[in-house]
């Protein structure tokens, strides 16, 4: 098995290339490539709650008000002060009833109507639920039969509870939540300051491919451009375009120069990346860009190349055979985007495989499934070019070169449609 080894390229921005990257070394240094890449783009854009929804922090976000930033009642019912009986005063009757305690001031055996959420009047030590109350003109008692701790401050919900005007209620790197905005909102902010959405540009190369109907023997479905825009929205990112480029080294090179003069933050190209005289993709990134990622110690996807040309465009060079380029990314893509965007390392869970699984010359990604007890299995058509195992999986599971035996923990890279929805069956080691 190769070695994970620097390549004689310079380094960019404090990162040096590695050959034959391993898994977990080529995530990091995914992750490393998206934060460098960060630093070349804008740092945020504020917009409009609605428009944040799905966006990543790009700052903390701290509370404008308390919240809630009014003492308020959690009942329908009467303020009162004292230990009763009472007498019944009026709020102000030219506002909301529920804001028209907010000028009152109970003295001693005094009680003013308020509705849930309505001000509490300052001096009131309690509330009497409207079905506690028992009434003779103005006047006002408590239903002795109702228990007695009703009249020890119950139904008031003071100012503050869950934040104070200052606190940070939304940290830099969040994936906004409709919850979230909902938050905010509460708190008196109305715009929030995100990371702006990365473009990304697809190439996708080969002049074999064809983008609708049945292929005729030497020609192939084009599999990419109908799924790598969804793909990469749901990581957050914006594909700004897709453009179908022939296998000709002339073609390719004027599509990047054009991706790079407008300093996309990410371009992703298909094809071209193993070492014939025909993969001109490769060729051309060796000479015109750093290599970053120059092949990785896995398969499927062993030929992928992540480069960057100056002053900041990355390249993501995936292989042409479909699953291949769909693990490569997976592996890359993500931890990139979100070093991009600013949001935390992603998690690769740990789980338990169902049986033994066979090794290989190196370590293997398989499209996986989970079953009703939480073990994993390979799915059947895990081939470079097969497609029908990953449509049904839930996971990419980790083989390693000695293989698994059943019972054995592994890891398992979420795919990115899934929303990163695989959770740990084991205990994840610290570190």
């Amino acid at each position: 098995m190769a070695e994970s080894a620097p390549v004689p390229h310079t380094t960019w921005r404090g990162i040096a290339p590695v050959h034959h990257a391993r898994r977990t070394q080529a995530q990091q240094l995914a992750y490393e490539l998206g934060r460098a890449v960060a630093t070349t783009l804008p740092p945020s854009t504020s917009v409009g709650l609605p428009a944040a929804v799905g966006a990543t922090l790009a700052q903390d976000v701290r509370a404008l008000c308390p919240v809630p930033h009014y003492t308020s009642s959690a009942m329908d019912g009467y303020a009162v002060r004292g230990s009763g009986p009472w007498r019944v005063v009026a709020g102000d009757p030219t506002v909301h009833e529920a804001a028209s305690t907010a000028a009152v001031h109970l003295a001693p055996g005094q009680a003013v109507p308020v509705v849930t959420g309505g001000v509490i009047p300052a001096g009131a030590q309690t509330i009497i639920r409207d079905e506690y109350a028992v009434h003779s003109g103005n006047d006002l008692r408590f239903d002795e039969s109702r228990p007695r701790s009703e009249l020890a401050g119950r139904h008031i919900r003071p100012a503050g509870t869950e934040c104070s005007a200052g606190d940070v209620v939304l940290t830099a790197g969040t994936v906004v939540t409709p919850a979230d905005v909902a938050f905010v909102a509460v708190s008196g902010v109305d715009t929030l300051p995100v990371v702006p959405v990365p473009d990304v540009r697809l190439l996708l190369t080969g002049s074999e491919v064809q983008v609708s109907g049945i292929p005729a023997p030497g020609f192939v479905r084009d599999a990419f451009s109908p799924s790598l825009p969804a793909v990469l929205q749901a990581l957050g990112a914006r594909v700004a375009s897709v453009q179908r480029i022939p296998d000709e080294a002339a073609a390719f090179a004027s599509a990047l120069d054009d991706a790079v003069v407008h300093h996309l933050p990410l371009v992703i190209t298909t094809g071209g990346t193993a070492r014939s005289r025909a993969d001109h993709v490769r060729a051309h990134l060796e000479r015109h860009a750093i290599p970053i990622i120059d092949e990785l110690d896995l398969q499927p996807g062993h030929p992928t190349v992540f480069a960057v040309c100056t002053p900041g465009t990355a390249v993501l060079a995936l292989p042409g055979n479909p699953l291949a380029a769909m693990t490569a990314l997976t592996l890359l893509a993500v931890p990139f985007l979100h070093g991009v965007l600013g949001r935390p390392v992603p998690a690769n869970p740990h789980v338990r495989v169902a049986h033994d699984i066979a090794g290989a010359r190196r370590e293997q990604l398989l499209p996986a499934v989970r079953d009703a007890d939480g073990a994993w299995s390979p799915c059947r058509d895990t081939g470079a070019n097969m497609l029908g195992g990953l449509s049904r999986a839930d996971a990419l599971l980790s083989v390693p070169v000695q293989g698994l035996s059943a019972g054995a923990q592994t890891t398992a890279l979420p795919l990115p449609w899934s929303g990163g929805s695989v959770r740990s069956e084991v205990p994840q080691p610290h570190g």
